[in-house]
């Protein structure tokens, strides 16, 4: 597996938690299908658990930033 930095870890950690508040926003419009936004948001949450384990990893290395820190409600719970 390639190295990947604790910075970019750390950046697409953060995107993917906005991505998923703003779909979950996004799906409570009626002019939406929200059951497209739910699976989008589904996807993006297995994905950041993936994005969460590789930096668990990072964080035994040093990283400037705690996953603690990282992690925003309702995602905190992730870490």
């Amino acid at each position: 597996m390639p190295s990947i930095e604790a910075r970019t870890l750390s950046v697409c950690i953060q995107a993917l938690q906005a991505a998923i508040k703003h779909n979950d926003f996004l799906s409570q419009s009626e002019t939406v299908d929200k059951d497209d936004y739910e699976e989008s948001s589904y996807m993006y949450e297995l994905e950041l658990v993936k994005l969460i384990k590789l930096y668990k990893k990072a964080e035994e290395n040093g990283v400037p930033i705690p996953l603690k820190d990282l992690l925003k409600p309702p995602f905190e719970e992730l870490g």
